[in-house]
């Protein structure tokens, strides 16, 4: 049981969800892909030690977003940024992205496999982890590309929980305006963002979908 992708062998693993029943359907899954899944009943230590322990322990991980109550303390999103960057094959399966994509924007690129609770199936389980073993050898798939693009700030919201504002991305779609949350710009740099700035950042302009996209390596004009 296993999966072989640019030389590297997947066989073990980790399937993360506070839900018993999604957990055990989950590790169903995993083990049609052709893998052994192993699934964490929790509760999960601390982010560092979980990563810690994962990494040292599994070949991927298979992760759901929302977890609850006393199973983890952390959520998935922040939990599979931080194996990527770890460099542990680490997918996100959620129906929340849309709805909670606020929170996981800003981990989005270090998510390179983020998936619909209702298309997992052995072949995108297959599929994700691969995708995040090009992302390790360089080698994104086109829609994870980043580009440098042209961003300019249409509104912005500080009264909002969390605090928010509103770009253009003429580069990716010149109709659409995306929401983000403040928080994904350095603090530093937090007092710029107003109506009419115009900045650049890395982009994956390739994605068609809003809750896929990402902002990274932030230029912004020197103050006067």
């Amino acid at each position: 049981m296993s999966l072989r992708v640019l030389g590297r062998s997947i066989s073990r693993v980790k399937v993360v969800d506070d839900d018993p029943v999604a957990r055990k359907a989950m590790s169903f899954t995993v083990t049609d892909a052709n893998l052994q899944a192993l699934p964490d009943d929790g509760p999960l230590p601390e982010l560092p030690r979980f990563v810690q322990e994962t990494r040292g322990s599994v070949d991927a991980v298979v992760c759901d977003h929302r977890m609850k109550g006393t199973y983890a303390t952390f959520d998935g999103a922040e939990a599979v940024a931080n194996l990527y960057k770890a460099a542990c094959p680490a997918l996100l399966c959620t129906r929340w992205s849309r709805a909670d994509i606020d929170s996981i924007r800003r981990f989005i690129p270090f998510i390179p496999s983020l998936i619909s609770s209702d298309d997992i199936n052995p072949d995108t389980i297959a599929d994700g982890i691969a995708i995040c073993i090009r992302e390790f050898d360089n080698d994104p798939i086109p829609s994870r590309k980043p580009w440098r693009c042209l961003i300019r700030v249409e509104s912005v919201e500080p009264e909002d929980r969390p605090p928010l504002f509103y770009v253009a991305i003429p580069g990716w779609d010149s109709k659409e305006i995306l929401r983000l949350p403040l928080d994904l710009i350095p603090e530093k740099q937090r007092p710029m963002i107003k109506p009419g700035l115009r900045f650049y950042a890395k982009v994956n302009k390739g994605t068609e979908t809003p809750d896929r996209l990402f902002l990274s390596d932030f230029e912004f004009p020197a103050r006067g």
